[in-house]
């Protein structure tokens, strides 16, 4: 098992990195690529992860 936590990517309001654990949705768009809404622990916002 490993040590480290999967990441989203970071979030645009603040700044903190967002835990894959945080995902809520994922879907596809309408050019074929995914994204992803997710909280941010940290400001308590849904965000798209960067």
């Amino acid at each position: 098992m490993s040590s480290t936590t999967a990441s989203l990517g970071n979030c645009p309001e603040c700044g903190a990195e967002i835990a894959a654990a945080s995902k809520l949705i994922e879907y596809e768009r309408t050019d074929g690529t995914t994204g992803v809404y997710a909280e941010c622990d940290q400001c308590r916002t849904v965000v798209t992860p960067k």
